[in-house]
């Protein structure tokens, strides 16, 4: 691998003079072309005849031809050395970047590639007093080591292959100019990739390992991604990975060697999604066309790379949603991918009733146990990784066998979804529910579920289908009760708090100061409340859920406070009531997965606060958006104060000791959750007036806090009222 001193000190001048040189040949060669046929091929015309002059003209016709070859030739290695100049210029830019960087950030670079904290805090008290520091130095030490080593790879790549087109001789033995040079370093790499996936029999490591360079640093290059999966074919392309991926019978494979497989099938996964993204100036790629079909096709045959070990092997769904849980991957082929996966189980074994049958034994994941054997699990991760994808195909049905089908219906109510590891792919999450989950964040919100980024106003389409989520749980709470279906709930707990505005709005919102991040879910209070009281059984769920409700209460404050009601004291009332019947809905849920349930212990409350508290910055966020009708960062006298005072009276008001269960018993646990609730909406108010500009005395200070206060217990004691209804207690 290219390293780090070479790629920092490495003088690109002289490819760049070699690229301006081969570029002005190409002229050159055509007007030594033209002077040829003016002062010997048309001098000669019409003076010389006989065998001799015609045998001399062939001759000159060739020698025409070779000026044009040449011309040709030098074109193409200009291009070529340009464009390898850009990829090592990219390279040495990026690399000089991130170590000024880390020297900046006292981080020292070692020419192998390591990288060390020198921060003097790490030797100071400063260090010990502030716990998450450690924490923070290791994040950014772990990145720059990633960027550094992907610098390195793609400049690896590149170096290799120019080495490669520069020696290649597409003439073979023919003394001619070759006129098939590469022109651009994507066409060697695509080209030297797809030999490795065609190659018979199984590759060798070191053939491993150029492959998974050639794929890591080509996985998001269209051009790349698209040649290569045209080159290597859907079919075959699932036969050569479903053979690395099942070493023969016997065969102990290393930590290493794993380690590769496994970076194997998350690069590959990735470029082929890329591939399939791909297109020709905003035009459907045919050859990429054909790519997805075969694909689907061979979605429908077994892949058997060791018959002795199972008769059956994978099947092409089972390999192709291993790799699509990978990477960005075309909207429309999604679809039709879900539909066929759909129609195969409704075909297959007991009539898609019992997946277990048709996906699990006899088919084996074999000794590398990489992938998945429930295919439906990759294919709602693939959606939960693209958005548009996940939205429309969660919103919309399919025709099969004559029957229509609702696609979440069939996902959410009547699909069995196979337990255990080996069909979800994730020893830590043992249930395809927890992969619906990520499905259904990313169609409601618009992001990928495990992208933490800016979030992004909520569409029609992604309200009315938050909305039927709320109103199909709601209305049968078993859908995400008791294991596996509870695995959903940390998922529903996400979309809950990015929807918390609506939340909070539907509970009640007399003044109409409460706004969404977008379109209007419009959610109905008999289907919500029995939703949340699910959902916040979930300490993840919990917490978010908790945080982004003080997170909109804090902002509708700040709303309230900056505007001039006629009736102050009442308008904090109105926007501190929903964000306390929450609380207490959650307060009531919180008991029930402590202390019958028995789902969760207080302490796996706490640390969800103590690890999660994103939620208060995120619906800070979306708040600020929907009240200054942007979605700008929390920035100005709206909310300038909030991001991390609401963050801390967050951890400190949610955190609550419930392990005496005589606690519970005696209503202190109420009592707590119940002045929580108040202390908090109170803390609350006096930061909103303290930023608006208001001059209040204190007395009157006092009493807005009281009132608001008083607001959001009478919102707790009614949402504990309501959910205590509801399960008889």
């Amino acid at each position: 691998m290219v390293s780090i001193p070479y790629l920092d000190k490495a003088d690109l001048g002289p490819l760049a003079d070699a690229a301006a040189s081969w570029k002005a040949l190409p002229a050159k060669y055509d007007a030594l072309q033209r002077e040829f046929e003016q002062r010997v091929i048309n001098h000669l015309k019409g003076h010389w005849e006989g065998d001799a002059a015609e045998a001399a003209f062939v001759t000159m016709g060739k020698a025409r031809t070779e000026y044009e070859n040449a011309a040709t030739e030098a074109e193409r290695i200009a291009k070529l050395l340009l464009d390898a100049h850009g990829e090592f210029a990219a390279s040495q830019k990026q690399l000089h970047a991130l170590l000024d960087e880390a020297r900046n950030d006292h981080y020292k670079v070692y020419d192998d590639g390591r990288v060390e904290d020198v921060d003097p805090r790490q030797d100071s008290p400063t260090a010990s007093a502030s716990p998450g520091l450690a924490e923070e130095r290791k994040k950014k030490l772990d990145s720059l080591v990633s960027r550094l080593t992907r610098v390195l790879e793609v400049a690896t790549a590149a170096d290799e292959a120019a080495s490669s087109a520069l020696e290649r001789d597409a003439n073979g033995d023919s003394q001619s100019f070759n006129t098939s040079v590469y022109t651009t370093l994507d066409s060697v790499e695509a080209d030297q990739a797809a030999a490795l996936m065609n190659k018979k029999g199984r590759l060798s490591d070191a053939e491993i390992t150029k492959l998974n360079l050639l794929l890591s640093a080509n996985k998001n290059d269209p051009e790349f991604s698209r040649d290569f999966a045209v080159k290597t074919g859907g079919e075959n392309m699932l036969s050569k990975y479903n053979e690395l991926m099942s070493p023969p019978a016997g065969t102990t494979l290393s930590k290493e060697q794993l380690a590769q497989l496994k970076e194997l099938k998350a690069n590959l996964g990735t470029t082929i999604g890329t591939a399939t993204t791909s297109d020709d100036g905003g035009k459907p790629n045919k050859d990429i066309t054909d790519f997805q079909n075969d694909l689907l096709k061979a979605g429908q045959r077994d892949f058997n790379a060791n018959p002795t070990e199972s008769p059956y092997g994978l099947s092409g769904y089972q390999l192709t949603s291993s790799l699509m849980s990978e990477g960005k991957w075309d909207k429309d082929f999604l679809q039709d991918y879900g539909d066929a996966l759909i129609t195969a189980e409704k075909n297959g074994a007991n009539a898609g009733q019992n997946p277990d049958a048709y996906w699990g034994y006899p088919r084996t994941l074999g000794t590398t146990n990489i992938g998945a054997l429930d295919p439906m699990a990759g294919f709602m991760d693939a959606l939960g990784h693209n958005p548009d994808a996940s939205t429309e195909f969660l919103t919309s049905d399919a025709t099969i066998d004559g029957e229509k089908v609702d696609h979440l219906d069939y996902l959410l109510k009547d699909r069995h979804w196979p337990e255990g590891p080996g069909y979800t792919g994730d020893p830590g999450n043992p249930s395809g529910y927890n992969n619906l989950g990520h499905a259904l964040e990313s169609a409601t919100t618009g992001r990928s579920f495990d992208d933490d980024g800016a979030p992004v106003k909520h569409t029609a389409e992604r309200a009315a289908l938050m909305k039927d989520v709320v109103d199909t749980i709601g209305g049968d709470p078993g859908l995400a009760s008791d294991s596996p279906r509870d695995a959903l709930r940390d998922s529903l707990g996400n979309m809950t708090a990015e929807y918390m505005a609506d939340v909070q709005g539907a509970i009640a919102n007399e003044q109409g100061t409460i706004k969404p991040f977008g379109a209007d879910a419009q959610l109905d209070m008999g289907t919500l409340e029995p939703f949340l009281a699910t959902v916040g059984r979930d300490p993840d769920a919990y917490v978010a859920i908790t945080e982004a409700s003080q997170a909109n209460t804090a902002i509708w404050m700040q709303q309230v406070a900056d505007g001039n009601p006629s009736d102050l004291n009442a308008a904090m009332e109105n926007v501190t009531y929903p964000g306390g019947v929450v609380a207490g809905i959650l307060s009531d849920s919180r008991d029930q997965a402590i202390f019958e349930e028995h789902s969760a212990s207080d302490k796996d409350f706490n640390d969800a606060v103590a690890t999660g508290d994103k939620w208060a910055g995120r619906g800070l966020g979306m708040a600020v958006g929907a009240a200054t009708g942007t979605a700008a960062p929390i920035v100005g006298t709206v909310a300038g104060w909030a991001v991390e005072d609401i963050q801390a009276m967050v951890v400190e008001q949610v955190q609550q000791d419930t392990t005496d269960e005589a606690k519970r018993e005696a209503a202190t646990k109420y009592a707590e959750g119940w002045n929580a609730a108040g202390e908090s909406s109170a803390s609350s108010v006096r930061e909103a007036i303290a930023h608006s500009g208001r001059q209040m005395s204190r007395e009157d200070l006092d009493v807005l806090a009281g009132s608001v206060e008083q607001a959001a217990k009478s919102g707790h004691t009614a949402g504990t009222a309501w959910n205590s209804s509801v399960n008889g207690r």
